[in-house]
């Protein structure tokens, strides 16, 4: 009784290939796969991951033409031109810039500016807060005829931050001629170049994370760089490296449990072998069961067929799916043996006493 107590709390890696084949303990339906099922599923997996990555790009591609407007928080440079008349002859001389100087929008839209005081600018595009400034001037008789002239040195409502893996993260002022994606990575000083011989720099960039009014779009960086993308006012953009799936490995048959990332879709041969930590020792390669984490379907692979090693190289591996190597039942043989004789060694050395 002692030995068979032990054998129930031996300790498990998951359910062999038999318990997950019996229709008595799995309901789930289970698929043997082909070298032919293999390229189906690939060539469906390609086609759907296009198809979502077009209704990203026709989605953030929709230009957009706003206009400079100013808020509080606006940083804005002022000159003023005005013309003026020698007192001697009274022949007027030609119009000249006077720099006043950057000035902020506080937060009643207000800027303060010498002789005038405060001048509402709030919601106005620069050419109208010119017109409005100029009028303020010309009615003091030191600036006869005043004409502004204001630059928006920062546009604090409107601007666009590049950050993450760039070499100079920067704040963009929005253009009303438009920004398109490639030229603010350009402004920010391009993506890091990582060096793979310093520890922790072997990540490429592979991602640009577009943040417009809350919404997330994860563009990967081939596409974002390689068709003008227009950014709209307040957009965020990210550079970063980012797994595009994260295969679940687990089972006996693997040494370690564990998650690997792939910055690209793999094949179940590339995780097999990226994985790094199947156990040839122990694993149950006649039945390798991949769990899709979308779909109540299990899909099993004979690893010790050439016909399954085939069709492991064409089986699409996608994000958060899970690759259950059993452990082998003569494995699992030889524990509950161990586990048996170390229970009754005992009672054998003292039956020999």
């Amino acid at each position: 009784m002692g030995s068979l107590s032990a054998c129930a709390f031996m300790p498990s890696a998951g359910p062999h290939a038999s318990l997950i084949l019996d229709p008595k303990y799995n309901d789930v339906p289970v698929v043997d796969v082909t070298d032919q099922i293999a390229q189906q599923l690939q060539a469906d997996y390609s086609t759907s991951q296009e198809a979502a990555l077009q209704r990203i790009i026709a989605e953030v591609s929709i230009p957009e033409q706003s206009r400079i407007v100013l808020s509080p928080g606006d940083i804005v440079q002022l000159a003023l031109w005005s013309q003026t008349s020698d007192s001697q002859t009274g022949v007027s001389s030609a119009p000249k810039p006077q720099e006043f100087g950057h000035y902020p929008v506080d937060l009643q839209g207000r800027v303060d500016l010498p002789y005038v005081g405060n001048v509402s600018v709030r919601n106005m595009t620069p050419a109208q807060a010119e017109t409005v400034i100029a009028r303020r001037y010309a009615g003091i008789s030191l600036f006869p005829q005043a004409v502004a002239s204001l630059q928006v040195e920062e546009n604090k409502s409107q601007n666009i931050v590049v950050m993450g893996a760039v070499n100079t993260p920067t704040v963009l002022n929005w253009s009303e001629g438009g920004v398109d994606l490639a030229e603010a990575v350009a402004k920010a000083g391009g993506f890091k170049v990582f060096d793979p011989s310093k520890a922790g720099s072997d990540l490429a960039v592979n991602n640009v994370l577009l943040v417009r009014t809350g919404k997330n779009f994860d563009i990967p960086m081939k596409s974002a760089l390689e068709r003008p993308i227009p950014l709209h006012p307040g957009d965020r953009i990210v550079l970063q490296h980012k797994p595009a799936v994260r295969a679940l490995c687990l089972g006996g048959g693997w040494k370690t449990p564990t998650a690997v990332p792939f910055d690209t879709a793999p094949t179940l041969a590339e995780v097999l072998s990226g994985g790094g930590d199947m156990n040839a020792t122990t694993a149950q390669g006649r039945a390798i069961f991949i769990f899709k984490h979308d779909k109540r379907i299990i899909y099993r692979i004979n690893f010790d067929r050439p016909d399954g090693m085939e069709a492991a190289q064409h089986f699409p591996i996608e994000d958060r799916d899970m690759v259950y190597i059993p452990v082998s039942r003569s494995v699992t043989l030889q524990q509950a043996v161990g586990i048996i004789m170390t229970a009754a060694y005992p009672a054998m050395m003292g039956a020999a006493i």
